[in-house]
């Protein structure tokens, strides 16, 4: 066991980090005797059944919320100070719902992409205070801790062996996971590196990182997208992943065209007129207004360039487009280049004439 270990660490030496080691069966974690494992058992259980009722109220993120066009979703007030201190978008990813009330347990949550960040109460003398949820453990990750005998440890070895946990965390995994606040902020390890659909993984209390040997050097090791695995798991209404406009209209940013077209007759006579339509929205799918397009019709004969009315306020532009001499059984070709402030994009149609 222990030189099959050693080799596998040599092969990927280069790779800074251990292959998997044998997939461990998961299932129900008994309560670990230190750390916070236990408590948190015991509230995954309760969580996952609530999570079935119905669809929670969303909670209005005020003043002092922060809005993220990324995703379209404003971040509680309550947990804007914790978001940024624990690793801001780079950790715990962007805002994916609005602040919550959780069914069953009446608390403030909010998922991010990778996260789940909740508002405990204030009980027995303590303040309310925000931490994260343990979705590692949520999700599935834990692993049996390791025996004595299977423990590797030492700067040597480049691991750190947790015994409040019973596993290590090596090489690549290790250094991200001490640079971005250890323990406190990823809980535990609760597995060793592991392999999960061909991709090298480990499991923490709360977090999940993953080698991606296709990233530049230096981002290899990321966060994974637990908060929108989690997410799904919890039965919650799809419809809280919708993005929702900022209580000021003037932060939302369009930071992305999503743009369709389509003709009224997809077969015309040689002489006549064809209707277009462009249909321009943004990373939300809300509709872009004062979107400049220029059309480009391929004829037979030649091209004809021509600028549509900018988009009105369903994102909309439309144009009647003559022609005459068009031979039966072309097809033309449409081109629509569409540009919103410093944002670029194209799509394109195109209609047969038949008779």
């Amino acid at each position: 066991m222990t030189a099959r270990l050693s080799g596998m660490r040599r092969m990927v030496g280069v790779a800074l980090v251990l292959l998997a080691l044998a997939a461990r069966s998961i299932g129900a974690p008994p309560a670990v005797s230190a750390g916070r494992g236990g408590r948190y058992y015991a509230e995954t259980s309760h969580t996952l059944a609530a999570g079935f009722i119905g669809a929670p109220p969303a909670v209005s993120a005020g003043g002092g919320g922060r809005y993220y066009p990324e995703t379209g979703h404003t971040l509680a007030p309550e947990l804007v100070a914790y978001f940024d201190e624990h690793g801001g978008p780079e950790i715990l990813g962007y805002p994916i719902t609005e602040g919550f009330v959780e069914p069953g347990s009446g608390w403030l949550i909010q998922y991010t992409e990778n996260a789940r960040l909740e508002l405990a109460p204030a009980s027995s003398g303590l303040a309310a205070s925000v931490r994260l949820g343990a979705l590692g453990e949520a999700v599935g990750g834990w692993q049996p801790p390791l025996e004595a005998g299977a423990r590797h440890s030492g700067a040597s070895l480049g691991c750190q062996f947790y015994p409040e946990s019973g596993h290590s965390v090596c090489y690549a995994f290790e250094e991200f996971f001490l640079a971005h606040g250890g323990p406190s902020l990823f809980g535990f390890p609760i597995s060793e590196f592991t392999l999960e659909n061909g991709r090298i993984v480990q499991y923490f209390q709360n977090l999940r990182l993953d080698w991606c040997p296709e990233g530049a050097s230096g981002s290899r090791v990321r966060v994974a997208a637990l908060g929108r695995v989690h997410f799904a798991a919890m039965g919650f209404d799809p419809a809280l992943l919708r993005a929702v406009p900022p209580a000021d209209p003037t932060l939302y940013e369009v930071t992305d065209l999503q743009v369709s077209s389509s003709v009224w007759h997809s077969f015309s006579v040689s002489e006549g007129a064809q209707q277009v339509f462009v249909l321009v929205r943004d990373q939300d799918l809300m509709p872009v207004r004062g979107a400049a397009i220029v059309l480009t019709a391929h004829f037979p004969a030649g091209d004809r360039t021509v600028v549509m009315p900018v988009t009105d306020e369903q994102g909309l532009s439309r144009l009647t487009l003559s022609y005459t001499g068009v031979p039966p059984g072309s097809s033309v070709a449409l081109e629509f280049s569409v540009v919103f402030a410093d944002l670029e994009a194209s799509a394109r149609d195109s209609f047969r004439v038949w008779w």
